[in-house]
């Protein structure tokens, strides 16, 4: 996976050079100058988990052939560590730069975080002097993106089973759970056997007794990952070998885990409607 992850930056670089220096040269006065997608992750350091990102990447590309791709991430704690692998990710300050010096004038940020907390906001704070931007908006932006990813879930539900919604959540900046406890109000009324639990934060985990006493009954439980990679916090925190895993705590005799956010193609596709109207506004 470390050369997968090489192969976005590598590609992205291509990319940058023909779709941004290209343009500002001798065909800038003749052909538009379509802005550059920078698309902007938190990040993991799970070689199996990132995979993710080369399908999001693969997607991208194809609904927007002619634009600059670019990634960037926002946990310096994942970028440091994957740096000592010799795995090489940029953060949103160092993509910039890179876009400025490849003669870009406007760009897109689409964030790919779940819910508008701490690390989108931080999108909001980068100098982009000398650089028409929008920033597209995370997920669960509204109340109308929170039907959409609940109706893109709505498949990876087990009818049979005590099925777990995994967030993540703040415990450090409670507003930015606010999206989340709205996820979890209206999923968990319309289906009596979903329960929404944070790592941080609310909505918690006190709905992992309500889901334990309903895998009882049916001898199942279901882990649903409301994050964009199944990472550490779903590998170790939900699905792990240590007594307080969630998965030990539901304590099912049968457990399953269904795909991240970014595996599924409906949820990208509302990412990708809030990049189309980020970059709508850029001409305004």
């Amino acid at each position: 996976m470390r050369n997968g992850m090489r192969a976005i930056g590598v590609m992205a670089m291509v990319m940058g050079l023909t779709a941004c220096s290209s343009l500002s040269k001798s065909n800038a006065a003749e052909e538009p100058t379509r802005p550059a997608i920078v698309l902007v992750a938190f990040g993991t350091s799970e070689p199996e988990a990132r995979k993710v990102f080369d399908h999001i990447d693969a997607v991208a590309r194809q609904r927007y052939p002619h634009h600059d791709i670019r990634w960037a991430f926002t946990s310096k704690f994942i970028r440091d560590k994957l740096r000592k692998q010799g795995i090489e990710l940029h953060s949103l300050d160092e993509v910039v730069a890179d876009l400025k010096k490849d003669g870009c004038r406007q760009a897109v940020f689409q964030s790919l975080h779940v819910a508008p907390g701490q690390e989108y906001s931080e999108i909001h704070n980068i100098d982009t002097t000398g650089l028409k931007v929008a920033v597209g908006k995370a997920l669960l932006a509204d109340e109308q993106d929170i039907r959409a990813a609940i109706d893109a879930i709505r498949k990876d539900i087990d009818p049979a089973a005590a099925n777990v919604v995994a967030c993540h959540g703040n415990d450090r900046y409670p507003e930015f759970n606010q999206q989340l406890v709205a996820f979890a109000g209206n999923i968990e009324a319309a289906h009596s056997n979903v329960f929404v639990c944070s790592v941080e934060g609310q909505p918690g985990t006190g709905k992992l007794a309500d889901a334990k006493q309903l895998a009882q009954k049916t001898g199942r439980a279901h882990f649903i990952p409301l994050m964009i990679v199944a990472g550490d916090h779903i590998m170790n925190d939900v699905m792990g070998d240590e007594e307080d895993a969630w998965v030990k705590q539901v304590g099912a005799t049968e457990s399953s885990c269904a795909r991240p956010l970014g595996s599924n193609d409906a949820i990208l596709e509302i990412y990708f409607k809030h990049l189309d109207a980020a970059m709508a506004a850029l001409t305004e």
